[in-house]
């Protein structure tokens, strides 16, 4: 915690010094104007473009398991809109200190899509430039595609816009779910994948007494940056069963309140040191990172773990291929409900990304205008050329033609800056038919969720919150002490004997000016 917040401190003292602001095209596929708008209507604090050819824009984006600048769509890109840009990825691991330290150093990224907490945190060191004047100029669709809760979300308390905001396209999927050996499990005796906590405990008890130490029975945390996914450090499809779905949380008399704090949190810890301590958990648990649980997955190693879709997209196809299985051989586990019949799951309507140019940025119009231009272009990019990457169907919904859709456009959703929201929403299922993997889980999960259990469903009141001081100063080194907090209970060096000390410590370092921030806005909002 204290690491974390010195990060934070450092940062802002060195981005005191940024200062200045920055600042198309080629005929794209779609015959749209790729010149954006009229420089003439350009006002005086508002830059010229320099235009597709007199400049190359930088792109920092979250980490992937691919090469983001070898893959088909950065000549796609190129093709569409005549700029040239590099692009560069995160970490997988402390991708928020380094996104911090890097742009406290004066990085010279051009554009930057970041997680909201990370948004968060560079609005409260002032390192991003404020849209308005951009977009007015440079960015017609992308202010007329973006929804008005969406732009709330990304403006400042001084009403500036200070990011460009990715809404999640799909309102209610469990996205953060467990894939399993169905094969195994049946092999120990298991005749139904479960569906409630006390299941899953029974069904992890089973497996370990039929196998032993020949597998590990769970392993976990899967913390990938990717679509809707979260970075807790315990499954959601377990704190679903606690009524736990989110870092903060409103009562039933609109009282604000961090999920430590919710009254089954000691409940759910106590079930995952249950776990642990009965070597049901990947014994690395606490040291595990996305890639390792899939590299135990997908060699054969783990019985169960911790996923999300692309994480299926990367495993399953090596599972087929070199452990001889079938789809028939994989089950999946979506939120499990509570012993007394508990199961809340946050909504997935709520914003995944923003695109931020910082303030000292050279190219800012040039970066607007590459967006806008984009999203002009937005099905071609996205989904490809009707009767070679799609077809309509019947319903006018969009079936994709695979492989191709897969080889050319699959990765396309890592290049995302901003969407005609209304319209990407009707073409984003085709996106999760690109892989076999991904439609068996999603399918599993989130379609027989919404099909059979709607009411699971919360709504995240906080999802189009406006960026405020101290939540921007304070939230991520928060969330991250909580994490830590977990993982060393996990690891047996804390007991929830701590979580006193735990909740004093985390109170004096924002937890209640935070709290009360939050409690006076949603007052404000839904009162």
């Amino acid at each position: 915690m204290k690491k974390a917040l010195s990060i934070l401190l450092t940062a802002a003292l060195l981005l005191t010094c940024l200062a200045g602001c920055g600042g198309a095209g080629s005929a794209s596929p779609s015959g749209t104007d790729t010149s954006g708008t009229s420089q003439s209507t350009a006002g005086a604090n508002v830059p010229a473009l320099k235009g597709p050819g007199n400049v190359t824009l930088k792109r920092l984006g979250y980490n992937v398991a691919w090469d983001p600048t070898t893959d088909i769509m950065v000549d796609v890109l190129k093709e569409t809109t005549g700029y040239d840009v590099e692009y560069y990825a995160l970490p997988a691991e402390n991708a928020d200190e380094k996104l911090v330290m890097e742009v406290a150093g004066g990085a010279s990224y051009d554009i930057i899509q970041c997680s909201p907490d990370q948004f968060q945190t560079l609005m409260s060191q002032g390192a991003l430039m404020p849209l308005n004047d951009l977009l007015d100029v440079y960015g017609q669709d992308i202010l007329n595609g973006v929804s008005e809760d969406s732009w709330r979300a990304v403006s400042g308390e001084d009403g500036n816009i200070y990011g460009i905001p990715y809404k999640y396209p799909y309102a209610q999927e469990v996205q953060g779910f467990m894939v399993c050996r169905w094969d195994l499990m049946q092999e120990a005796g298991i005749e139904a994948i479960p569906t409630t906590i006390d299941e899953f405990y029974d069904c992890l008890v089973k497996l370990k007494e039929h196998f032993g130490d020949q597998y590990i029975i769970f392993s976990g945390p899967y913390r990938s940056a990717s679509e809707g996914n979260g970075t807790w450090i315990f499954p959601q499809a377990i704190a679903a069963a606690f009524g736990i779905y989110n870092d903060w949380m409103v009562d039933e008399d609109g009282n604000v309140y961090y999920m430590t704090e919710h009254e089954n949190f000691g409940k759910m810890i106590e079930f995952l040191s249950k776990c642990q301590q009965e070597g049901l958990l990947d014994p690395d648990w606490a040291v595990n990172t996305s890639s390792t649980v899939q590299e135990k997955l997908a060699g054969g190693k783990a019985i169960i773990a911790q996923i999300n879709r692309n994480g299926l997209g990367e495993t399953t196809p090596t599972m087929l291929e070199t452990l001889g299985l079938t789809y028939d051989d994989l089950g999946y586990i979506g939120a499990l409900k509570g012993s007394d019949g508990t199961c809340k799951y946050m909504r997935t309507e709520a914003i995944n990304f923003v695109t931020v140019i910082l303030r000292g940025s050279e190219n800012a119009a040039d970066a607007v205008n590459w967006i806008n231009l984009k999203q002009q272009n937005q099905l071609y990019i996205n989904i490809g050329v009707e009767g070679t990457h799609f077809n309509y169907d019947e319903d006018g919904g969009i079936a994709p033609i695979n492989p191709i859709f897969a080889e050319e456009r699959g990765n396309s959703y890592w290049y995302i800056d901003s969407t005609n929201e209304e319209e990407f929403a009707t073409e984003w299922p085709s996106r999760v038919r690109k892989s076999d993997a991904q439609w068996a889980g999603f399918e599993a999960v989130t379609l027989y969720a919404n099909e059979n259990t709607p009411e699971i469903f919360v709504n995240n009141d906080f999802a189009f919150k406006p960026a405020t001081e101290n939540y921007a100063k304070y939230n991520t080194a928060l969330f991250s002490s909580m994490n830590d907090y977990i993982l060393q209970i996990l690891a047996g060096s804390k007991t929830l004997d701590d979580l006193p000390t735990f909740q004093a410590d985390w109170k004096n370092a924002g937890g209640d000016a935070v709290q009360a921030e939050l409690q006076a806005w949603y007052d404000s909002f839904y009162g």
